[in-house]
C-alpha cells in the first residue's frame, strides 16, 4: 500500500513542531521523544473528533508500540496523522503515522499505535466507554473502527 492510500484512512492531520531539544546528538528525533508526538496528537485529534470532556471520563495508556521506519530530521515540515482503528468496551486503539517532507516529497517516517483504557479516576477503575463517545469516534472517522 502507498503512502497516498495509506493516509486516506485517516482524517486527523497535524504538523508537529520539532524542538531543538527533541533531537539527540546523532541529529535526529531521539526514540523516546515520539510516545510524547503521538500524546499530543491524540489530545489535539480526541478534542477535533469529539470534544472529549475529560472532566466527566478518562482514559489512560495502557500499551504503545513504535516502529522507526526513516529519522526525523530538523527542519523538515512534519505531520502526524491519527486515527482510531479499533473500539472495544473499555479499551480502544489509536493509529498514528508521522511523516516529514524531504526534498519536497512527504515520507513516512514512523508508524505505531497505542491502547488506550477508559479510566475513572476517582475510583481509580477501568469503566466501559460510553456509547455516546463511541459513536461521536465512530462518526469522525473515514473508516469505521
Amino acid at each position: 500500500m502507498t503512502l497516498e492510500e495509506e493516509k486516506m484512512k485517516f482524517r486527523f492531520k497535524m504538523k508537529l513542531d520539532i524542538r531543538w531539544s527533541d533531537m539527540d546528538e546523532m541529529r535526529h528525533v531521539n526514540n523516546a521523544v515520539y510516545l510524547t508526538y503521538f500524546e499530543q496528537a491524540r489530545v489535539y485529534y480526541f478534542h477535533e473528533s469529539c470534544r472529549w470532556d475529560w472532566n466527566a471520563i478518562g482514559a489512560i495508556l495502557a500499551n504503545a508500540h513504535v516502529d522507526y521506519l526513516r529519522p526525523v530530521v530538523f527542519p523538515n515540515p512534519t505531520f502526524v496523522y491519527v486515527r482510531t482503528s479499533k473500539l472495544g468496551n473499555k479499551s480502544f486503539e489509536v493509529q498514528y503515522l508521522i511523516t516529514s517532507v524531504v526534498n519536497g516529497v512527504e515520507e513516512l517516517t514512523t508508524t505505531g499505535h497505542t491502547t488506550m483504557v477508559m479510566f475513572d479516576y476517582k475510583t481509580n477503575a477501568s469503566v466501559v466507554m460510553p456509547e455516546d463517545l463511541k459513536e461521536k469516534l465512530k462518526d469522525y472517522e473515514i473508516l469505521k473502527p
